[in-house]
């Protein structure tokens, strides 16, 4: 695996592979011309690879290439801008969240309607242009293991119940704890699910 990584740095021109150990660190870091970044498969998807044993050897293989590269192994300071959802920047009480990475900012805004993205300066960055009127609308699931909850957020209690693979009906979109990009009601009245999970389909 050190080769591995020792080749595919050396093909485009990198002298330092990083590993953050952090996926709000790594997703807002900038990295360097001359450097790579490691990330893992667990960050984006509902999924436990590379594997505890792997993962707590991330910091060692990144340390071992960036020695064979011939590169410092120093890590960088990474500064983090917060992106705020809020209906407007003087109403605070209004703020669902502050996120790290703009992507998932701009995801709560489109779970809410009437909510904008803002900068640590108070700039609206991002208006959603998602409307009460969209729901309801069809998601695509495709984990077997997708928990159903009796509200919106990891707050509430689980049903016992997972959705499966396949295509369902939201009818009512809430924010909460948990979920970056909202929470779906199930037409069914199974509950609740997490939209970070299911894709929707146009």
């Amino acid at each position: 695996l050190i080769k591995l990584c020792v080749d595919i740095c050396k093909r485009n021109g990198k002298k330092k592979l990083l590993w953050l150990g952090d996926k709000d660190k790594t997703l807002s870091y900038e990295p360097k011309s001359d450097e790579m970044v490691l990330t893992v498969h667990r960050w984006f998807a509902n999924k436990s690879c590379p594997g505890s044993w792997m993962y707590a050897r991330m910091g060692d293989l990144a340390a071992k290439v960036t020695a064979q590269l011939g590169g410092s192994a120093d890590t960088p300071t990474v500064t983090t801008q917060l992106y705020r959802v809020r209906k407007t920047w003087s109403d605070s009480k209004s703020q669902k969240g502050a996120y790290k990475i703009l992507s998932n900012a701009k995801k709560c805004a489109d779970a809410n309607p009437g909510y904008s993205v803002f900068d640590v300066n108070g700039v609206n960055i991002y208006t959603s242009n998602t409307t009460a009127a969209e729901v309801p609308f069809l998601v695509k699931v495709s984990i077997t293991d997708l928990n159903i909850r009796t509200g919106p957020g990891t707050d509430y209690a689980k049903t016992g119940r997972f959705t499966g693979k396949g295509v369902f009906t939201i009818v009512e979109v809430k924010s909460g704890k948990g979920s970056t990009t909202g929470w779906g009601r199930l037409k069914s009245g199974a509950g609740w699910i997490s939209l970070d999970y299911a894709a929707k389909i146009k």
